[in-house]
């Protein structure tokens, strides 16, 4: 799979099923040498909100947060390896992993006390 470059620095690889053990190997090297991890997760978006009262407008978007999370499943993980310096491995030092991708949630998870679809 071709790698994007994002910066001078910083080259992504897309994780699919057919390069997963290829990128699993190599990311199995990386961490002996680079092994601070910063972690990127999406989300398919919002499908329920939060219902009541909120403290804030932040611990509404964390109830949106929350809700949503609970009830869709991830469709990418991206991870990012650095050293005790904060310095990329040359080449690729970004993965991300592409999942399967379905908007359908099951509406019976919904806590209705508390989120509405």
């Amino acid at each position: 799979m071709p790698a994007a470059l994002v910066e001078n620095s910083q080259v992504i690889c897309e994780v699919w099923a057919s390069n997963l053990e290829e990128e699993m190997r190599k990311i199995r090297e990386i961490v002996l040498s680079y092994s601070y991890i910063a972690m990127d997760t999406e989300f398919p978006g919002v499908v329920v909100r939060p219902i009541g009262e909120f403290r804030s407008s932040i611990d509404y978007q964390y109830q949106l947060l929350r809700c949503n999370v609970d009830l869709l499943k991830i469709i990418q993980l991206g991870l990012t390896f650095t050293n005790e310096k904060g310095e990329y491995p040359s080449g690729i030092n970004t993965w991300q992993f592409n999942f399967k991708f379905n908007l359908t949630y099951k509406k019976e998870k919904v806590n209705n006390d508390t989120c509405v679809a």
